[in-house]
């Protein structure tokens, strides 16, 4: 019993490595700043919490359906080589992102690639990390894309409409780099099929119009700001008749999300902290940028925004930052984990920096200068 036990815990600690070291932080600034630990629950934007919940939980419920697995494994079919297979997957991924969030999307497309593996000889490694890498750029068009979107939508004070609007030149320039490298890495080789393999998943339909019916009115709350009545009755509905999505809903994200909003609270209050980061400028919108960017690189784009926030109102330049910063280093976000996570091939680490940290410097370089001209 006690080796199935240990088993069970190192693939905890794997899997939510990155809620372990934030949680070992917290208890490290519990100590630091004990004084503080009554103040927690004003750290924690409840707002947000509050429309990453029910976002992940109809996210859930859409993936869960299953018609985005169908029309993804109909459409296959008609692929003819590895550079149209990567321009249909990548596509996909960004579209999907802008409304699923990033890492939701990447539960829908790696699994359909790894699928794809089974059934076709060529070898598609370099397609999940260029799926990780589109879900990045996609997500970064809407509020709700990702995580950080959602806080800094929330404290932006702008309309759905307004922060799309702000995002689309920068989400331009990430997406046509994106295709241009697509372009010089996939080669039009021929895709050669194994046996065929259609899958009968069984499709949920009721489920699918229902997620998609709840995602509508629960963005329209979110602009309304009438979230925290909305979200009860999305609870209330997945409980009655969903509570598989519920199960499978990704309840560590919020924990995570929350304690980071308490970790960087506290690190922003420690005077060398704040002394060394006021000493950087950032009311000027490029430091901000360039600030966010760097930052996101070794704590991720999730706490990078929660944390520059403290320091800087420059939300557009901000945004603009955890957003190209999510691309680079693999723990520039949590999506290129989870992508690379889930391929199950150790190389893959490696080639993944190949490509990510030049696509990073690039897009980085042409939005750094785009926002200096504003």
């Amino acid at each position: 019993m006690k080796i199935p036990a240990a088993n069970h815990l190192v693939l905890f600690i794997k899997k939510e490595f990155v809620l372990l070291v934030f949680l070992l932080l917290l208890v490290f600034l519990v100590f630091l700043l004990p004084d503080e630990v009554t103040n927690y629950p004003s750290f924690v934007n409840w707002d947000t919490i509050a429309a990453l919940t029910g976002l992940l939980i109809i996210a859930t419920g859409l993936k869960e359906s299953g018609y985005f697995d169908f029309i993804s494994g109909k459409t296959i079919k008609r692929v003819k080589n590895e550079r149209a297979l990567a321009l249909y997957i990548i596509i996909l991924s960004v579209v999907l992102s802008t409304f699923l969030t990033n890492d939701i999307t990447l539960f829908i497309v790696v699994p359909l690639t790894l699928s794809f593996q089974g059934i076709v000889k060529n070898d598609l490694t370099k397609l999940i990390i260029f799926e990780a890498i589109a879900v990045n750029a996609g997500s970064a068009l809407t509020p709700i894309g990702n995580p950080q979107n959602i806080f800094l939508w929330h404290i932006w004070s702008v309309s759905f409409p307004g922060f799309i609007l702000r995002m689309l030149p920068v989400v331009s320039v990430l997406f046509l780099i994106l295709i241009l490298f697509v372009f010089i890495v996939f080669s039009d080789k021929e895709i050669r099929y194994a046996e065929n393999n259609d899958g009968d998943a069984p499709l949920k339909r009721i489920m699918f119009l229902t997620s998609l019916v709840m995602m509508v009115v629960f963005v329209v709350s979110f602009e309304l700001r009438y979230v925290k009545f909305f979200l009860p009755v999305v609870f209330v509905v997945f409980f009655m008749f969903y509570r598989d999505v519920l199960r499978k809903t990704d309840w560590l994200l919020i924990l995570l999300f929350i304690v980071i909003f308490i970790d960087f609270h506290l690190v922003s209050l420690m005077p060398e902290v704040s002394e060394s980061v006021h000493k950087l400028n950032l009311d000027i919108p490029g430091n901000v940028f360039l600030f966010s960017g760097i930052v996101s690189q070794f704590i991720s784009n999730v706490p990078a925004g929660v944390f520059v926030s403290k320091f800087s109102h420059e939300w557009l330049a901000i945004t603009y930052g955890v957003n190209v910063g999510g691309n680079g280093l693999v723990i520039a976000s949590l999506a290129n984990v989870i992508a690379l996570r889930m391929a199950k091939n150790k190389k893959i680490w490696i080639t993944f920096h190949k490509y990510s940290i030049l696509y990073m410097m690039v897009t980085g370089i042409i939005v750094y200068y785009m926002l200096c001209m504003y």
